[in-house]
C-alpha cells in the first residue's frame, strides 16, 4: 500500500512537471510571436494604425511663417542672403515690399512710392494684412523681421514650443517708450496665431486703439500700442526660457555687445530696455535667436559658424591620441620629406626673399 501511494505521488509530480513545462513553452512561443514576429494574419492596416498613433503623439515643431520687410534696392543683396541662409528654415518665407519679385517670394503690399523707411509702419500693417488673408489659418506663429536681421530658427522654435499659439502672445526684445511697452522691430518680433487674429479683427481698422497709416510712423512702438489695446500678452524673450535670463533678440549688431566697452552701447538702448544691457562674452544668451544690423557678409559668417563649424570634444581628442596616432611609416608615406635641394645653401639661391 505504501509503495502504491509513493508511486502515485511520483506520477502526480511528474505529470505536474510536464504540464508546467508545456505551459511555459507555449507561453514563451506566444511572447516571442507577439514581440518579434509579425504574424501573417496581422493586417498591415493594424500595424500602420499603431505606428501612426505613435507618430501623432510626437509633438511637431511650431510652424512659423517669416515675413521679412525689404525694398527693391535690397533684393540682390540682403533679401537674397536671407533667402539663401536662415530663410530656408522657416515653415514659409515671404518678403513684403513695394514691388513683386516672384523668384524670392517678394509680394507688393504698398505702393511703389511707399516702400522707404518712412513708410515702415504702413508696410508692416499691410504685410500682416496680406499674411492674414492668405495664410492666417495655416501657421502657428508669424515672425516680422527686417532684411538685415539674422535668425536662428531652431532656437526660436524651442522658445515658442513653451507657448500655445491659440493664446494671444507677442514675443521679442521688450522695450518702453513714453511708458508704453513694445518689442524692438529691428531685433524682430513674433505674433501668435491668436495675436494676429486680434490685430486684424479688432485693431487694424480702429483709429481709436491702433495708429492708422502715416509717414514716419514708429513701427514697433505702434505695434505695441495696437496689441496692448486688444489684450495681447507681452512676453520678453529674456524671461521666456527657464534658467536663462539673458537677451535672445539683439537690437544692435553683435559686435557692439562683444566689444566689452560701454561706449559701444547707445544710451537710448539702456534707457528703453527692460533687460540689463551687458557687454563682453556674457552679453547674450547661449540660445540667442536674432541679431540685427547684419550685413550680407555677416549673415554668411553666422551661417558658417552656427551650421558648419564643428568643435571636437575633449573625449574625441583623447580617443584620437590613444587609438589613432599616425605611425612613422604612415607619416613617411603620406607626408614624405620635401625636396630641399634648393635651400641647402641659402647663399647660393639666385633669388632670396626680401625678408632674409
Amino acid at each position: 500500500m505504501t509503495a502504491k501511494i509513493k508511486m502515485r505521488s511520483q506520477l502526480h509530480l511528474l505529470t505536474g512537471f510536464m504540464a508546467g513545462f508545456v505551459l511555459a513553452f507555449v507561453l514563451l512561443l506566444y511572447v516571442y510571436d507577439v514581440s518579434r514576429v509579425t504574424p501573417c494574419w496581422s493586417s498591415s492596416s493594424t500595424m500602420s494604425t499603431m505606428a501612426t498613433v505613435g507618430m501623432e503623439d510626437e509633438p511637431t515643431p511650431p510652424r512659423i511663417l517669416c515675413m521679412v520687410l525689404t525694398c527693391p534696392e535690397n533684393l540682390d543683396s540682403l533679401a537674397k542672403t536671407v533667402y539663401d541662409t536662415w530663410g530656408k528654415r522657416c515653415s514659409h518665407l515671404i518678403f513684403a515690399s513695394s514691388e513683386d519679385y516672384e523668384p524670392l517670394g517678394v509680394v507688393r503690399v504698398v505702393e511703389p512710392s511707399g516702400g522707404g523707411y518712412e513708410d515702415l509702419w504702413n508696410k508692416t500693417r499691410e504685410g500682416f494684412r496680406h499674411v492674414w488673408e492668405h495664410y492666417g489659418g495655416d501657421y502657428d506663429w508669424f515672425l516680422k523681421a527686417d532684411d538685415d536681421t539674422y535668425m536662428v530658427m531652431e532656437n526660436l522654435q524651442h522658445l515658442l514650443s513653451g507657448f500655445d499659439p491659440d493664446t494671444p502672445v507677442y514675443l521679442g526684445y521688450k522695450m518702453s517708450r513714453y511708458n508704453v511697452s513694445y518689442m524692438s522691430g529691428g531685433a524682430s518680433y513674433i505674433l501668435s496665431r491668436q495675436a494676429l487674429h486680434r490685430f486684424m479683427t479688432k485693431a487694424y481698422e480702429s483709429e481709436v486703439i491702433c495708429p492708422q497709416p502715416k509717414k514716419m510712423g514708429i513701427e514697433d512702438f505702434y505695434m505695441g500700442i495696437c496689441l496692448q489695446n486688444v489684450g495681447v500678452h507681452f512676453v520678453d524673450s529674456a524671461q521666456a526660457l527657464d534658467g536663462d535670463k539673458k537677451p535672445k533678440f539683439m537690437p544692435l549688431d553683435l559686435e557692439n555687445y562683444l566689444m566689452d566697452a560701454n561706449s559701444t552701447i547707445p544710451e537710448w538702448l539702456r534707457l528703453m530696455s527692460f533687460s540689463q544691457v551687458e557687454t563682453g562674452l556674457r552679453c547674450c544668451s547661449n540660445y540667442s535667436v536674432a541679431f540685427h544690423y547684419a550685413s550680407r557678409e555677416r549673415m554668411f559668417l553666422y551661417e558658417f559658424l552656427i551650421y558648419h563649424l564643428k568643435v571636437f570634444s575633449t573625449n574625441q581628442i583623447s580617443e584620437r591620441i590613444h587609438s589613432s596616432r599616425i605611425s612613422l611609416s604612415d607619416l613617411m608615406r603620406r607626408f614624405p620629406l620635401e625636396d630641399n635641394s634648393n635651400i641647402k645653401d641659402l647663399l647660393q639661391m639666385s633669388e632670396k626673399p626680401d625678408n632674409f
